[in-house]
Protein backbone atom coordinates (compact mmCIF):
# COMPACT_ATOMS: atom_id res chain seq x y z
CA UNK A 1 0.00 0.00 0.00
CA UNK A 2 1.30 3.47 -0.94
CA UNK A 3 0.37 6.11 1.64
CA UNK A 4 0.92 9.88 1.36
CA UNK A 5 0.73 12.00 4.53
CA UNK A 6 0.03 15.73 4.28
CA UNK A 7 -0.69 18.55 6.72
CA UNK A 8 2.04 18.20 9.36
CA UNK A 9 5.33 20.04 9.77
CA UNK A 10 7.48 17.01 9.09
CA UNK A 11 9.65 14.28 10.59
CA UNK A 12 11.24 13.72 12.99
CA UNK A 13 8.57 15.23 15.25
CA UNK A 14 9.38 18.65 16.63
CA UNK A 15 5.95 20.19 17.19
CA UNK A 16 2.72 18.89 18.64
CA UNK A 17 0.66 15.74 18.77
CA UNK A 18 -0.03 15.27 15.06
CA UNK A 19 3.70 15.07 14.32
CA UNK A 20 4.27 12.58 17.13
CA UNK A 21 1.37 10.48 15.89
CA UNK A 22 2.72 10.45 12.32
CA UNK A 23 6.23 9.67 13.51
CA UNK A 24 5.10 6.50 15.25
CA UNK A 25 2.45 5.33 12.77
CA UNK A 26 4.48 6.04 9.61
CA UNK A 27 7.53 4.20 10.91
CA UNK A 28 5.45 1.19 11.93
CA UNK A 29 3.52 1.10 8.65
CA UNK A 30 6.85 0.97 6.78
CA UNK A 31 7.93 -1.91 9.00
CA UNK A 32 4.70 -3.68 8.07
CA UNK A 33 5.66 -3.48 4.40
CA UNK A 34 3.90 -0.33 3.20
CA UNK A 35 5.39 2.64 1.34
CA UNK A 36 4.89 5.90 3.24
CA UNK A 37 5.67 9.41 2.00
CA UNK A 38 5.49 12.36 4.42
CA UNK A 39 5.49 15.94 3.13
CA UNK A 40 7.73 18.18 5.25
CA UNK A 41 8.04 21.95 5.50
CA UNK A 42 11.16 23.76 4.35
CA UNK A 43 13.95 23.22 1.85
CA UNK A 44 15.86 19.95 1.89
CA UNK A 45 19.31 21.60 1.98
CA UNK A 46 21.15 18.40 2.88
CA UNK A 47 18.38 17.02 5.08
CA UNK A 48 17.72 13.29 4.86
CA UNK A 49 15.50 11.94 2.08
CA UNK A 50 14.25 9.20 4.38
CA UNK A 51 13.67 8.70 8.09
CA UNK A 52 13.47 5.12 9.39
CA UNK A 53 12.33 3.99 5.96
CA UNK A 54 9.72 6.77 5.60
CA UNK A 55 10.23 8.83 2.43
CA UNK A 56 10.41 12.60 3.03
CA UNK A 57 9.48 15.26 0.48
CA UNK A 58 10.30 18.88 1.29
CA UNK A 59 8.27 21.87 0.15
CA UNK A 60 8.39 25.51 1.30
CA UNK A 61 5.80 27.40 3.32
CA UNK A 62 5.03 30.98 4.24
CA UNK A 63 6.30 30.97 7.80
CA UNK A 64 3.70 32.87 9.76
CA UNK A 65 1.20 31.81 12.40
CA UNK A 66 -1.74 32.00 9.97
CA UNK A 67 -0.22 30.94 6.65
CA UNK A 68 2.37 28.26 7.39
CA UNK A 69 0.01 25.27 7.41
CA UNK A 70 -2.23 26.36 4.53
CA UNK A 71 0.60 27.42 2.22
CA UNK A 72 2.63 24.26 2.71
CA UNK A 73 -0.26 21.81 2.54
CA UNK A 74 -1.54 23.41 -0.66
CA UNK A 75 1.83 22.82 -2.32
CA UNK A 76 1.93 19.31 -0.89
CA UNK A 77 -1.50 18.52 -2.32
CA UNK A 78 -0.46 19.76 -5.77
CA UNK A 79 2.70 17.65 -5.59
CA UNK A 80 0.71 14.64 -4.38
CA UNK A 81 -1.47 14.82 -7.50
CA UNK A 82 1.55 13.95 -9.65
CA UNK A 83 2.72 11.02 -7.52
CA UNK A 84 1.14 7.60 -7.13
CA UNK A 85 -0.62 6.82 -3.87
CA UNK A 86 -3.33 4.37 -2.87
CA UNK A 87 -4.59 6.59 -0.08
CA UNK A 88 -3.86 10.10 1.22
CA UNK A 89 -3.92 10.79 4.95
CA UNK A 90 -4.54 14.50 5.47
CA UNK A 91 -4.14 16.08 8.91
CA UNK A 92 -5.87 19.20 10.28
CA UNK A 93 -9.48 20.07 9.48
CA UNK A 94 -8.36 23.51 8.23
CA UNK A 95 -6.81 21.72 5.24
CA UNK A 96 -10.07 20.07 4.18
CA UNK A 97 -10.65 22.61 1.39
CA UNK A 98 -7.95 20.67 -0.52
CA UNK A 99 -9.90 17.40 -0.49
CA UNK A 100 -12.04 18.25 -3.58
CA UNK A 101 -8.85 18.98 -5.54
CA UNK A 102 -7.31 15.68 -4.50
CA UNK A 103 -10.54 13.81 -5.30
CA UNK A 104 -10.69 15.45 -8.73
CA UNK A 105 -7.44 13.66 -9.53
CA UNK A 106 -8.61 10.33 -8.17
CA UNK A 107 -7.08 10.47 -4.69
CA UNK A 108 -8.81 8.71 -1.80
CA UNK A 109 -8.55 10.92 1.27
CA UNK A 110 -9.02 10.35 4.99
CA UNK A 111 -8.81 13.33 7.33
CA UNK A 112 -7.63 13.43 10.94
CA UNK A 113 -9.08 16.25 13.03
CA UNK A 114 -7.77 17.57 16.34
CA UNK A 115 -10.62 18.48 18.66
CA UNK A 116 -13.14 21.16 17.66
CA UNK A 117 -10.75 23.66 16.12
CA UNK A 118 -13.02 26.70 15.88
CA UNK A 119 -13.15 26.85 19.68
CA UNK A 120 -9.45 27.63 19.96
CA UNK A 121 -8.66 31.04 21.43
CA UNK A 122 -6.13 31.87 18.71
CA UNK A 123 -8.87 32.18 16.10
CA UNK A 124 -10.72 35.44 15.66
CA UNK A 125 -14.06 35.73 13.87
CA UNK A 126 -12.53 35.05 10.46
CA UNK A 127 -10.47 32.08 11.65
CA UNK A 128 -13.39 30.57 13.55
CA UNK A 129 -15.68 30.95 10.53
CA UNK A 130 -13.04 29.30 8.33
CA UNK A 131 -12.83 26.33 10.67
CA UNK A 132 -16.62 25.96 10.68
CA UNK A 133 -16.57 25.88 6.87
CA UNK A 134 -13.67 23.43 6.95
CA UNK A 135 -15.72 21.04 9.09
CA UNK A 136 -18.48 21.13 6.48
CA UNK A 137 -15.98 20.50 3.68
CA UNK A 138 -14.66 17.53 5.62
CA UNK A 139 -18.08 15.98 6.08
CA UNK A 140 -18.89 16.48 2.39
CA UNK A 141 -15.70 15.24 0.74
CA UNK A 142 -13.50 13.09 3.03
CA UNK A 143 -13.80 9.32 2.62
CA UNK A 144 -13.39 9.04 6.40
CA UNK A 145 -12.94 11.50 9.26
CA UNK A 146 -10.71 10.22 12.05
CA UNK A 147 -11.28 11.57 15.56
CA UNK A 148 -9.04 10.86 18.52
CA UNK A 149 -11.80 11.48 21.07
CA UNK A 150 -15.26 9.99 21.44
CA UNK A 151 -16.57 13.42 22.42
CA UNK A 152 -15.34 14.90 19.16
CA UNK A 153 -17.05 12.04 17.33
CA UNK A 154 -20.27 12.91 19.15
CA UNK A 155 -19.85 16.54 18.06
CA UNK A 156 -19.64 15.61 14.36
CA UNK A 157 -22.62 13.29 14.74
CA UNK A 158 -24.77 15.90 16.49
CA UNK A 159 -23.65 18.88 14.40
CA UNK A 160 -23.47 17.31 10.92
CA UNK A 161 -25.11 13.87 11.29
CA UNK A 162 -21.77 12.46 10.13
CA UNK A 163 -20.23 9.22 11.38
CA UNK A 164 -16.54 9.33 12.23
CA UNK A 165 -13.86 6.73 12.86
CA UNK A 166 -12.54 6.74 16.41
CA UNK A 167 -8.81 6.07 16.64
CA UNK A 168 -7.20 7.56 19.76
CA UNK A 169 -3.54 8.32 20.18
CA UNK A 170 -1.48 5.50 21.57
CA UNK A 171 1.17 5.18 24.23
CA UNK A 172 4.00 2.86 25.15
CA UNK A 173 4.45 1.40 28.59
CA UNK A 174 7.51 3.40 29.52
CA UNK A 175 9.76 2.62 32.45
CA UNK A 176 12.75 4.54 31.16
CA UNK A 177 14.62 5.84 34.17
CA UNK A 178 18.00 5.76 32.48
CA UNK A 179 20.13 8.88 32.36
CA UNK A 180 19.88 10.93 29.20
CA UNK A 181 21.44 13.87 31.02
CA UNK A 182 18.31 16.01 31.15
CA UNK A 183 17.69 15.49 34.86
CA UNK A 184 21.16 16.72 35.72
CA UNK A 185 20.89 19.55 33.21
CA UNK A 186 17.94 21.07 35.07
CA UNK A 187 18.84 19.91 38.57
CA UNK A 188 15.90 17.53 38.92
CA UNK A 189 15.49 14.58 41.26
CA UNK A 190 13.53 11.38 40.77
CA UNK A 191 9.86 11.66 41.86
CA UNK A 192 10.47 15.20 43.12
CA UNK A 193 8.97 17.49 40.48
CA UNK A 194 5.63 18.29 38.89
CA UNK A 195 5.40 18.17 35.10
CA UNK A 196 3.52 19.94 32.32
CA UNK A 197 4.08 19.16 28.62
CA UNK A 198 2.42 20.95 25.72
CA UNK A 199 2.39 23.78 23.24
CA UNK A 200 2.48 27.27 24.68
CA UNK A 201 -0.95 28.43 23.54
CA UNK A 202 -3.71 30.00 25.66
CA UNK A 203 -6.11 27.03 25.69
CA UNK A 204 -3.47 24.82 27.33
CA UNK A 205 -4.13 26.71 30.59
CA UNK A 206 -0.46 27.13 31.49
CA UNK A 207 -1.12 30.53 33.08
CA UNK A 208 -3.64 28.93 35.45
CA UNK A 209 -1.20 26.16 36.34
CA UNK A 210 1.47 28.73 37.17
CA UNK A 211 -0.98 30.59 39.41
CA UNK A 212 -1.99 27.34 41.12
CA UNK A 213 1.65 26.36 41.65
CA UNK A 214 2.30 29.67 43.41
CA UNK A 215 -0.32 28.67 46.01
CA UNK A 216 0.91 25.10 46.63
CA UNK A 217 3.00 24.24 49.69
CA UNK A 218 5.90 22.24 48.25
CA UNK A 219 9.59 22.39 47.53
CA UNK A 220 9.11 20.39 44.32
CA UNK A 221 9.84 22.40 41.16
CA UNK A 222 7.26 22.71 38.39
CA UNK A 223 8.85 21.60 35.11
CA UNK A 224 7.18 23.22 32.09
CA UNK A 225 8.09 21.55 28.79
CA UNK A 226 7.18 23.14 25.48
CA UNK A 227 7.50 26.21 23.28
CA UNK A 228 5.76 28.16 20.54
CA UNK A 229 8.05 29.60 17.86
CA UNK A 230 5.05 31.32 16.22
CA UNK A 231 4.16 33.38 19.31
CA UNK A 232 7.32 34.35 21.23
CA UNK A 233 5.48 37.20 22.95
CA UNK A 234 3.12 34.75 24.64
CA UNK A 235 6.04 32.52 25.62
CA UNK A 236 7.78 35.46 27.29
CA UNK A 237 4.54 36.45 29.04
CA UNK A 238 4.30 33.00 30.64
CA UNK A 239 7.91 33.17 31.78
CA UNK A 240 7.36 36.62 33.27
CA UNK A 241 4.47 35.44 35.48
CA UNK A 242 6.07 32.16 36.55
CA UNK A 243 6.59 31.84 40.33
CA UNK A 244 9.91 30.78 41.88
CA UNK A 245 10.55 27.07 41.42
CA UNK A 246 9.31 26.98 37.82
CA UNK A 247 11.71 25.36 35.33
CA UNK A 248 11.21 26.04 31.62
CA UNK A 249 13.03 23.45 29.52
CA UNK A 250 11.96 24.43 26.01
CA UNK A 251 10.85 21.70 23.62
CA UNK A 252 12.05 18.19 24.56
CA UNK A 253 11.71 14.94 22.59
CA UNK A 254 12.83 11.33 22.48
CA UNK A 255 14.73 9.70 25.33
CA UNK A 256 14.97 12.95 27.26
CA UNK A 257 11.20 13.34 27.26
CA UNK A 258 10.69 9.70 28.22
CA UNK A 259 12.98 10.23 31.20
CA UNK A 260 11.07 13.32 32.32
CA UNK A 261 7.75 11.47 32.15
CA UNK A 262 8.91 8.39 34.04
CA UNK A 263 10.59 10.31 36.85
CA UNK A 264 7.90 12.92 37.58
CA UNK A 265 5.80 12.89 40.73
CA UNK A 266 2.71 14.32 39.02
CA UNK A 267 1.69 15.22 35.49
CA UNK A 268 -0.74 18.13 35.24
CA UNK A 269 -2.88 18.91 32.19
CA UNK A 270 -4.85 22.15 32.73
CA UNK A 271 -5.91 22.23 29.07
CA UNK A 272 -9.28 23.82 28.30
CA UNK A 273 -9.58 22.23 24.83
CA UNK A 274 -8.35 18.77 23.81
CA UNK A 275 -8.96 15.65 21.84
CA UNK A 276 -7.03 12.74 23.30
CA UNK A 277 -3.85 14.34 24.61
CA UNK A 278 -0.67 12.48 23.53
CA UNK A 279 1.25 14.03 26.42
CA UNK A 280 -1.34 12.81 28.91
CA UNK A 281 -1.19 9.28 27.49
CA UNK A 282 2.62 9.26 27.53
CA UNK A 283 2.59 10.31 31.18
CA UNK A 284 0.06 7.61 32.06
CA UNK A 285 2.06 4.99 30.15
CA UNK A 286 5.11 6.01 32.16
CA UNK A 287 3.27 5.26 35.39
CA UNK A 288 2.74 8.88 36.41
CA UNK A 289 -0.34 10.07 38.25
CA UNK A 290 -2.22 12.65 36.14
CA UNK A 291 -4.25 15.63 37.30
CA UNK A 292 -6.45 17.02 34.52
CA UNK A 293 -8.94 19.79 33.89
CA UNK A 294 -12.34 18.10 34.00
CA UNK A 295 -13.36 18.67 30.38
CA UNK A 296 -15.13 15.67 28.81
CA UNK A 297 -12.25 14.72 26.50
CA UNK A 298 -9.78 14.40 29.38
CA UNK A 299 -12.25 12.56 31.62
CA UNK A 300 -12.71 10.12 28.75
CA UNK A 301 -8.96 9.49 28.68
CA UNK A 302 -8.32 8.99 32.39
CA UNK A 303 -11.64 7.43 33.48
CA UNK A 304 -10.97 6.31 37.08
CA UNK A 305 -7.19 6.14 36.53
CA UNK A 306 -6.43 9.76 37.30
CA UNK A 307 -7.60 12.85 39.16
CA UNK A 308 -9.70 15.64 37.70
CA UNK A 309 -10.68 19.05 39.01
CA UNK A 310 -13.74 21.17 38.35
CA UNK A 311 -13.57 22.74 34.90
CA UNK A 312 -11.26 25.78 34.94
CA UNK A 313 -11.51 25.99 38.76
CA UNK A 314 -8.19 27.29 40.04
CA UNK A 315 -9.01 26.62 43.68
CA UNK A 316 -9.96 23.00 43.00
CA UNK A 317 -6.83 22.47 40.88
CA UNK A 318 -4.69 23.72 43.76
CA UNK A 319 -6.54 21.55 46.28
CA UNK A 320 -6.20 18.38 44.20
CA UNK A 321 -2.46 18.83 43.61
CA UNK A 322 -1.83 19.65 47.27
CA UNK A 323 -3.77 16.59 48.39
CA UNK A 324 -1.66 14.29 46.21
CA UNK A 325 1.58 15.88 47.39
CA UNK A 326 0.48 15.38 51.00
CA UNK A 327 -0.69 11.80 50.34
CA UNK A 328 1.90 10.05 48.16
CA UNK A 329 0.28 6.64 48.68
CA UNK A 330 -2.86 7.92 46.94
CA UNK A 331 -0.68 9.28 44.16
CA UNK A 332 0.97 5.86 43.76
CA UNK A 333 -2.41 4.13 43.49
CA UNK A 334 -3.49 6.39 40.63
CA UNK A 335 -0.11 6.00 38.94
CA UNK A 336 -0.56 2.23 38.88
CA UNK A 337 -4.10 2.53 37.52
CA UNK A 338 -2.90 4.89 34.80
CA UNK A 339 -0.41 2.37 33.44
CA UNK A 340 -3.03 -0.38 33.54
CA UNK A 341 -5.48 1.80 31.57
CA UNK A 342 -2.92 2.49 28.85
CA UNK A 343 -2.16 -1.22 28.62
CA UNK A 344 -5.84 -2.03 28.22
CA UNK A 345 -7.02 0.71 25.83
CA UNK A 346 -4.15 2.73 24.33
CA UNK A 347 -1.29 0.40 23.40
CA UNK A 348 0.37 1.53 20.18
CA UNK A 349 0.28 -1.92 18.58
CA UNK A 350 -3.51 -1.96 18.80
CA UNK A 351 -3.81 1.64 17.57
CA UNK A 352 -1.58 0.84 14.60
CA UNK A 353 -3.82 -2.08 13.66
CA UNK A 354 -6.75 0.35 13.53
CA UNK A 355 -4.87 2.76 11.27
CA UNK A 356 -3.62 0.05 8.93
CA UNK A 357 -7.07 -1.47 8.60
CA UNK A 358 -8.74 1.88 7.87
CA UNK A 359 -6.15 2.94 5.29
CA UNK A 360 -6.41 -0.42 3.52
CA UNK A 361 -10.20 -0.27 3.56
CA UNK A 362 -10.25 3.20 1.96
CA UNK A 363 -7.57 2.17 -0.54
CA UNK A 364 -9.55 -0.94 -1.47
CA UNK A 365 -6.66 -3.25 -0.58
CA UNK A 366 -7.01 -6.55 1.26
CA UNK A 367 -4.47 -6.95 4.04
CA UNK A 368 -2.62 -10.29 4.17
CA UNK A 369 -4.12 -12.52 6.87
CA UNK A 370 -3.99 -9.87 9.61
CA UNK A 371 -7.06 -9.71 11.80
CA UNK A 372 -9.16 -6.66 11.11
CA UNK A 373 -9.30 -4.10 13.89
CA UNK A 374 -12.39 -1.93 14.00
CA UNK A 375 -13.93 0.27 16.67
CA UNK A 376 -17.51 1.45 16.48
CA UNK A 377 -17.88 4.88 18.03
CA UNK A 378 -21.23 4.02 19.56
CA UNK A 379 -20.03 0.68 20.96
CA UNK A 380 -16.92 2.26 22.39
CA UNK A 381 -18.89 5.05 24.08
CA UNK A 382 -21.06 2.47 25.81
CA UNK A 383 -18.05 0.40 26.87
CA UNK A 384 -16.11 3.38 28.24
CA UNK A 385 -19.14 4.75 30.09
CA UNK A 386 -19.66 1.42 31.81
CA UNK A 387 -16.10 1.44 33.15
CA UNK A 388 -15.86 5.15 34.01
CA UNK A 389 -16.16 6.26 37.62
CA UNK A 390 -15.23 9.64 39.11
CA UNK A 391 -12.15 10.01 41.24
CA UNK A 392 -12.59 10.48 44.96
CA UNK A 393 -9.57 12.64 45.73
Amino acid sequence: MRISILGIRGLPARYGGFETNVQITAKELVERGHEVVVYCRGKRNGRDKTWNGVKLRYLPSIESKNLSTISHTTLAAISCIFHRSDVVHLYNVGNSFLIPLLKLFGKKVILSVDGVEWRRKKFGVIGSTWMHLSEKFATMFARAIVVDSLKVGEYYKNQYNTETVYIPYGSYINENREHSGIMEKFGLEQQKYLLFVGRFIPEKGIDKLLESYSRIRTDMPLVVVGDNPYDPIYVEKLKSIAPPGTVFTGAVYGDEMAELYSNSFLFVSPSELEGTSPALLEAMGAGTCAVVNGIPEQLETISDAGVHYKVNDLHDLTRKIQNLIDNPAVRDEFASKAKERVEKYYRWDRILDYYENLLAQIAGIELPSRAKAEISVSDEIVRRKKTATPDTV
